[in-house]
């Protein structure tokens, strides 16, 4: 698990170098199920590990494949051609030891050419070896494609029956139908941001992960310094970021920065009404920022670069100033791209959308000058962006210490680069699937095949519009400004976390950066990031401490991911009114008596409301500590569930998670009478699992759990309040029993009490209560009993809610555990039922479940 734009791709790379020095044959890279993705990372492979000039002596030192020639042509070859892995060089290569360097794209027809390629050429060559021979496939974007759902797959493979294709054309590299040399052994690793459905598919795709889970970190100013002298050490401490000596420039640039430590820097701005306008604020924002670099760089301008030829590639690198792009995504829909580009056109000052189409469609489509006549005739929205980037500025140097301060040219030399640099040398395109579309950007310079001449890159200044293509992998350099006007009535974490192509190693310029999209839309980043970080917590903890698997997460308002069907949505807080219906049977004492007698042996008092005796009191709530202990001594003769299971694995991954931030005192949260074994199935109203929510509760209010929501306000942060305030506003639990209108209870310990328990008489059928609470009156008035959820309202002399559109209890209030004796005419014995009231304002978090587990809807209170 990587981060969004944080670095995967390096460290594939860098796995593919130290796998080479440790002596595997055969690197196979699976880049991106689209064109552009795939060329994208195979550029950046024969760069960064495949570097030099392609000579006779780079040839033999390893097979690439397909060769630069057929990978980076635009002519079309074959796939039997473009994976062709000729017999008597790869004999050459793997007896001298030489390794077989593939990129192959991540789509059906590639993958089965890549699978027949290996085993005519390959595998007869390894049979012949002698010695054992190693394959290492690397799968980038693993979450795109490779993953197997046979409930939504849309394809049919008549071959491979009712398993997804790509999966199975993935494992078929190492284990085709045909079979694989015996000694040729196979190593799987993929990489992903995103990796809920990688985590959440069944075991019967070969691809999900079985034997390691790593969370790759990322640069930051906090966080564990990694080990240099044993990188690999696990017992080494470790958290999801580590400081980086070189400073801001060096930092990743992700949600924590965007969303949390540089909020006082307004770096995301809430979008109005007005889709024009802020289209409009967000096109300045860019230019204003790109003046700013551009002056900052000392470097010729992206309109100066369009008429400037070099002589040499690094001339063309080395004289004009780095890209600067600009990110604007209206919506998924395909058109609505090139109509988003004909409106920042139009805005410009194009006269009509046929004009701004034919200009799209030339792929030279730049603003035109009459931007500039808007900006001189009305400078000031302009101006206040440079004011708003110095404030930015002093706020991210007072949030992580940078020294010394940025420096920023006056308005007067901003205007002027505007005028003469940005505003005519900024192209507008789009990227997307569309074949009248830019395949993708450019970064890299040019050469004239006429002349031998050199121009700067094509996108030194641009605002690309784009959709869906983003979300996967393509890397916008420089860019500072994102509008996002996408909006979703089912939005999936995953595929919109991957959409934050802001992201990235942006601390250089981090001042000048923005996002403008919706509140609601800030708040599901946020809550995506917030979930993103403790799926990370997890896998970090689980690393360094044998923790269990890693919880999916999601939200109440969002699902984690949609590539799995029928994922459901397990809470963690057992509700604003869980009522343990188990009851222990009347044939013999219940020992439930025994714990209720024991406890009202403290002070307590008569519940009294309309001169009726409703029950009595403990005269002094008790703390969260207590109030769990109470409800784990409860046994029940029918219901024992164990610490194994799915409710058993929901407590210990939030335990582990908790106990990353900061050691527990006191674990196991969760304290089932079976220690060992899974024991009876759990309920979702069990004492146990309320017990081990108030004792979450507890540990969170020192410690800033993320995944964490708030009950009652789903869209709250746990990680995100105020924990001192939490403190203080932390519930006691009032507990009474509530009187029915049986007899005295006369022969159990709690006849011994110095006052009269009346029995209920709720109804019981196979060991289980069919009433709950009892009978509530809305309409009830000030002097009456509106019902047992407010029994304690009663005693504490408080104003009982006379309407609420919620269950929950209001937050800062305290809670209450209700106690009912009940007991039929026909009993041996009373026996004891209990029901818990909560307050809002404690710690929820949402996990992702598998078809059938629990599925939750969204109308929870």
């Amino acid at each position: 698990m990587g981060s969004v734009q944080s670095g995967k791709t390096a460290s594939m790379l860098g796995v593919s170098a130290l796998a080479i020095d440790g002596g595997v044959d055969i690197i196979i890279v699976l880049a991106g199920t689209r064109l552009s993705l795939w060329r994208q990372t195979y550029e950046r492979l024969v760069q960064q590990l495949d570097s030099g000039q392609e000579d006779a002596q780079k040839i033999k030192r390893r097979l690439l494949c397909p060769p630069p020639g057929i990978a980076l042509s635009e002519q079309t070859h074959s796939l039997a051609t473009t994976y062709r892995l000729p017999p008597a060089q790869v004999r050459q290569r793997l007896s001298q030891g030489r390794p077989l360097i593939i990129v192959a794209m991540k789509q059906t027809d590639h993958l089965h050419a890549l699978a027949a390629s290996l085993r005519a050429n390959v595998f007869s060559v390894v049979k012949e070896l002698g010695r054992t021979a190693h394959m290492l496939v690397l799968d980038d974007e693993a979450d795109d494609g490779s993953i197997l759902d046979a409930v939504v797959e849309s394809s049919q493979d008549p071959i491979y029956g009712r398993l997804k294709q790509i999966p199975r054309a993935i494992a078929n590299l190492w284990d085709p139908p045909q079979g694989s040399p015996d000694n040729l052994f196979s190593t799987y690793i993929a990489y992903t941001a995103t990796p809920q459905a990688n985590l959440l598919q069944e075991d019967h795709n070969p691809l999900a992960p079985r034997d390691f889970l790593i969370s790759l970190r990322t640069p930051l100013d906090v966080g564990h310094p990694v080990d240099t002298t044993a990188p690999g050490n696990l017992n080494a401490p470790r958290s999801s970021t580590y400081p980086e000596a070189e400073g801001i420039r060096s930092y990743y640039t992700g949600g924590e920065v965007f969303y949390r430590r540089a909020k006082a820097a307004k770096l995301c701005v809430p979008t109005t009404n007005s889709v024009q306008q802020d289209l409009a604020d967000a096109v300045r924002a860019f230019l204003v920022a790109g003046a700013i670099r551009l002056h900052r760089a000392g470097r010729l301008g992206p309109a100066s670069a369009i008429t400037t030829q070099f002589d040499t590639e690094q001339e063309a690198f080395a004289y004009v100033a780095p890209p600067h792009s600009m990110l604007y995504h209206p919506s998924a829909a395909i058109l609505d791209h090139f109509r988003g580009a004909e409106d920042v056109l139009l805005w410009a000052g194009i006269q009509d959308r046929a004009t701004a189409r034919n200009l799209l469609d030339t792929g030279v489509a730049r603003l035109p000058d009459t931007l500039v006549d808007d900006l001189q005739a009305d400078p000031a929205p302009w101006a206040q962006w440079l004011d708003k980037y110095v404030a930015s500025a002093r706020a991210i140097e007072d949030e992580f210490d940078v020294l010394p301060p940025k420096s920023f040219p006056d308005w007067q030399t901003v205007e002027t680069l505007l005028v003469n640099e940005m505003i005519p040398g900024t192209r507008v395109a789009v990227v997307n699937s569309d074949p009248n579309a830019d395949d993708r950007p450019a970064y890299a310079p040019s050469q004239d095949p006429g002349t031998g001449k050199w121009r700067a890159a094509r996108d030194i200044s641009t605002i690309f519009v784009s959709g869906n293509v983003m979300a996967r992998g393509l890397t916008l350099e420089g860019m500072t400004t994102a509008l996002f006007q996408r909006s979703s009535a089912n939005p999936l974490a995953d595929t919109q976390m991957q959409m934050q192509r802001w992201f990235g190693y942006r601390g250089s310029y981090i001042e000048l950066c923005r996002v403008f999209t919706s509140s609601d839309q800030l708040a599901l980043f946020r809550a995506y990031h917030d979930v993103d970080e403790a799926v990370r917590a997890a896998i970090t903890e689980r690393m360094v401490s044998g923790a269990p698997d890693p919880t999916v997460l999601q939200g109440l308002n969002f699902e984690a991911t949609g590539k799995i069907a029928g994922v459901g949505n397990f809470p963690l807080s057992p509700g604003a009114r869980p009522f343990v219906t188990v009851i222990n049977c009347g044939k013999q004492a219940d020992p439930n008596a025994d714990v209720l007698a024991d406890l009202f042996a403290r002070p307590s008092s008569d519940v009294t409301v309309a001169n009726v005796l409703r029950g009595r009191i403990l005269n002094v709530p008790l703390e969260l500590t207590e109030a769990a202990e109470l409800l784990d001594r409860l046994t029940f003769s029918d219901y024992q569930p164990g610490r194994e299971g799915f409710q058993a694995d929901i407590w210990n991954r939030v335990q582990a998670r908790a106990h990353a931030v900061a050691p527990l005192p006191d674990p196991p949260f969760y304290r089932p009478p079976v220690r060992y074994g899974k024991g009876d199935v759990p309920r979702r109203a069990c004492p146990y699992a309320i017990a081990a929510y108030l004792r979450l509760w507890l540990a969170s209010l020192t410690r800033s759990i993320t995944g964490l929501f708030v009950t009652g306000h789903p869209g709250d942060l746990w990680s995100y309040a105020d924990l001192g305030r939490k403190t203080v506003e932390q519930p006691r639990f009032w507990v009474g029993i509530r009187y029915g209108d049986g007899a005295a209870v006369s022969n159990s310990s709690l006849a011994r009490l110095p006052f009269n328990i009346y029995a209920t008489r709720k109804t019981v059928a196979g060991g289980e209560l069919k009433t709950t609470w009892g009978a509530s009156d809305p309409s009830a008035g000030p002097s009456q009993f509106r019902g047992d959820v407010y029994f304690d309202y009663y005693h504490r002399n408080l104003a009982v809610p006379m309407s609420s559109d919620t269950a929950w209890r209001p937050s800062g209030s305290d809670g209450q555990i209700l106690f009912y004796v009940n007991q039929h005419p026909g009993d041996l014995y009373p026996t004891v039922a209990v029901g818990v009231c909560l307050p809002a304002g404690g710690p929820e978090q949402f996990a992702a479940t598998r078809a059938g587990v629990a599925i939750v809807k969204r109308s929870l209170p």
